[in-house]
């Protein structure tokens, strides 16, 4: 505990800690609207618990002087700047200003944090829908103890969340779960990487504005069959290969194909044709199916499959040209890149841990989660030593725990986009690139190749 003089008037004492800033972004990264970020290097967190008010100490990377500034959630729930406080000395006297303005805001709370300009935010959790319609992985994220953590983070994110089509909500708690889901961890890895983010009416779904350039995202997803048309996972390595290289691309190609024949994202009034256009995909059409999907995504989009062949007594890789993808009565052309029109979309983003499991983790990591609940998130990832060798990792999910949103997300550029989209508009992902005829990959150290996440309930 910790006393504060304000004037003649002593403060009631308040503990301020310091936190991670993984905590604090889980509360004010949303924060960002539209605009340039200032090129600024965090330095110090500070909370009020529980989340009432966070202060963080900055570093101007343009001119070197210390700043801090003092957040707290406005009326609506959504965190913004309370005071900003200026050229401090250095950092301790940095740490003690900033910690005294929070116990300031602290004492008359309500009326320190209204802005006066406060707009109703969206509630996802909101009664819209009929029990019966409910989905089962919403009803599971709304009440089970295993999902506080990211029911918590996404109750968090939503007050920013913008209701853009009008039937977000609706979606989000029915047919469109997994979709919707998809464009909220799109939305949280586009402001981790430090963009402005809007999301234009009616589409495309979001435009990023960053140093490196604007681009717009458009999300979809490639969502189960009927269920007379489900195909088993495979489990023989007869079956894995045909999985793989012939139904999972079939998969790809239709919600591809439909954001392709849709030429209104690089026709409609309004949008800027002269930057990127990004489709971002996810596989939902079968648990444990996103095993796969990279290497098919890869193979339906430039049209060449990655065969090991041996080679004066040593396996070596070759692309295999693929013109037609066949399964069953399915006959498709392969390579989206060289489709008609396909010039129009700069890259494709995938990322099969692009789902409600990541939210659960990241929300643990930033203190949000239920102490009788045990996380464990194993699986393989390149090695953190930069030898590009991949390697298996098993590790418990606490606060603290080290995960990115951007981690396992792949971009996936177009040779002959109109429009190239920078490799710096997705830091810290792996880029694969057409280059002298042959594609290449850049992948991070500690990438992300496939995981699962198991959880367990201690009652």
């Amino acid at each position: 505990m910790r006393g504060y003089t304000v004037g003649n008037e002593e403060v009631e004492p308040v503990e301020i800690r310091q936190v991670s800033e993984r905590r604090f972004n889980a509360h004010v990264v949303w924060a960002r609207g539209p605009g340039w970020l200032p090129p600024v290097k965090e330095v110090e967190w500070l909370e009020i618990e529980s989340a009432q008010v966070f202060g963080t100490v900055f570093v101007d990377l343009t001119d070197k002087d210390l700043h801090s500034t003092v957040m707290a959630p406005d009326l609506a729930g959504r965190y913004r700047g309370v005071d900003i406080l200026q050229d401090h000395a250095n950092i301790r006297e940095a740490v003690e200003r900033t910690a005294a303005s929070m116990a300031r805001v602290h004492i008359d709370y309500d009326k320190a944090r209204a802005q006066g300009d406060e707009k109703a935010s969206v509630d996802f959790f909101a009664k819209v829908a009929k029990a019966s319609k409910l989905h089962t992985r919403f009803r599971y994220l709304r009440d089970s103890t295993t999902a506080v953590a990211a029911k918590r983070l996404i109750e968090v994110a939503m007050r920013w969340y913008e209701n853009q089509d009008g039937s977000y909500i609706e979606q989000f708690q029915t047919t469109g779960f997994d979709a919707r889901v998809w464009e909220l961890y799109l939305w949280a890895v586009l402001r981790e990487a430090g963009h402005r983010v809007e999301q234009p009416k009616p589409a495309p779904d979001f435009l990023a504005r960053g140093i490196v350039g604007d681009f717009y995202v458009e999300a979809t997803t490639s969502n189960p069959p009927p269920a007379n048309q489900v195909v088993p996972l495979p489990t023989t390595e007869e079956d894995i290969f045909e999985y793989v290289h012939n139904y999972l691309p079939t998969r790809f190609s239709g919600p591809l194909w439909a954001k392709l024949n849709d030429k209104g994202y690089w026709t409609r009034d309004g949008l800027d044709l002269t930057i990127p256009f990004v489709i971002a995909i996810q596989d939902f059409h079968q648990d444990l199916s996103m095993t796969w999907s990279q290497s098919a995504l890869f193979e339906y989009l430039y049209g060449v499959r990655v065969e090991e062949v041996e080679s004066e007594g040593r396996m070596q890789k070759i692309e295999v040209p693929v013109a037609q993808l066949k399964w069953g009565p399915k006959v498709l052309h392969s390579g989206f890149f060289k489709l008609p029109d396909s010039e129009h979309v700069s890259g494709v983003v995938h990322n099969a841990a692009g789902t409600l499991s990541k939210f659960n983790r990241m929300g643990i990591a930033a203190g949000m989660g239920d102490p009788s609940v045990t996380v464990k998130h194993e699986g393989r990832r390149f090695s953190k030593d930069n030898t590009g060798v991949e390697e298996a990792f098993s590790q418990t999910v606490t606060p603290g725990y080290e995960e990115d949103w951007i981690d396992g997300l792949a971009v996936f550029h177009n040779p002959n986009a109109l429009n190239p989209l920078p490799f710096e508009a997705f830091p810290g992902a792996a880029h694969v690139f057409e280059e002298d005829g042959l594609h290449r990959q850049i992948t991070p150290a500690g990438h992300l190749v496939s995981s699962t996440t198991e959880i367990v309930a201690h009652y």
